[in-house]
């Protein structure tokens, strides 16, 4: 809260949210009828598992909670100082963090399905090949990709019922939220800023689909993505200015008192920030990293219950 009273201070001194695409996951039995599974990951990669794995390895400590949720045991993951563990998962050899995998650790553990993270791990899919180990590299984001996952993983652990029913949780979950909201259509901006820069969220991102799953209108729709960065288009105080959104939420990830320093520079040198309606309201929110930044997987419904709250506390004024 500190970063947002010293914006909104700065500025006002001046003046004296379906499910976010679809992406249904591509698995069937391999054309041989011996196979166990065949997948298409999100690289586009076609990869056949012979027999039901028994030695996973997850490189992206953001799955484990779905692999948990259909039963799933893994041999190795990736180490982590953040996040849920499934209690589980915790005593289970680590191969390094998810950005600094230790690749002779991970082919020590002779796995029979490593799953990595498409964004990170994507370069090291030839080595695991040549080493004769099925990798699929995945990426969910939106609210539906997650449960295209969560189905996925039922399948590959031998238990398809179970992601379905964990799927169909998530929805049960998210529609006691969702139908308990007026339908206004606020218009919103996420804004996600670093020590350097400041850019804007899309539908497509962790908080624009939460966003959109609310029926929020995401005044940053139709603009052009940042290269490389799907999720992302860049910042614009005018186009900000022209749309004039109801609402202002703010991802962040790193110091937050350099980040508060950019944000109150950015203020003071332009005016026209005092004239946005969600400054002069006060409705400048932050947004949790473990919700809106980190996939949140099955915490998917706090992440829509934590937007909602914050923007209709009235309507949740009797939760616990």
């Amino acid at each position: 809260m500190k970063i947002f009273r010293a914006v909104l201070a700065a500025a006002l001194c001046l003046t004296v949210f379906s499910g976010c695409g679809p992406n249904a996951e591509n698995t069937k039995p391999a054309s041989d009828d011996k196979a166990f599974l065949t997948i298409t990951d999100d690289t586009g990669r076609t990869v056949v598992l012979p027999e039901k794995p028994e030695r996973v390895v997850s490189l992206a400590t953001s799955y484990l909670n779905m692999i948990d949720a259909v039963g799933g045991k893994i041999v190795g993951r990736a180490s982590s100082k953040i996040g849920e563990m499934p209690e589980a998962m915790k005593n289970v050899p680590e191969v390094g963090f998810v950005y600094n995998i230790n690749m002779e650790s991970l082919i020590g553990l002779k796995p029979d399905l490593v799953i990595a993270n498409k964004n990170q791990h994507e370069k090291f899919l030839p080595l695991l090949e040549s080493n004769k180990i099925p990798v699929i590299a995945i990426n969910p984001k939106t609210y539906d990709e997650v449960k295209d996952k969560l189905i996925l993983m039922g399948k590959i652990y031998g238990v398809p019922e179970k992601g379905e029913a964990a799927a169909a949780k998530l929805d049960q979950q998210v529609k006691a939220v969702t139908e308990k909201l007026p339908k206004d259509g606020k218009r919103i901006v996420i804004m996600h800023a670093t020590p350097s820069n400041v850019t804007v969220e899309l539908e497509n991102s962790i908080a624009g689909c939460v966003a959109k799953m609310l029926g929020f209108q995401n005044v940053a729709v139709g603009a052009t993505p940042i290269k490389g960065k799907p999720e992302k288009t860049p910042y614009s105080m005018e186009a900000l200015v022209e749309k004039n959104p109801e609402i202002i939420f703010i991802t962040f990830m790193g110091d937050s008192e350099e980040i508060e320093n950019r944000l109150r520079a950015d203020v003071k040198s332009n005016p026209a920030w005092a004239s946005l309606e969600a400054v002069r309201n006060n409705k400048v929110y932050l947004l949790p990293e473990r919700l809106f930044l980190l996939n949140p997987g099955l915490h998917y419904p706090d992440a829509v219950k934590y937007m909602a709250k914050t923007v209709y506390p009235e309507v949740f004024k009797d939760d616990k």
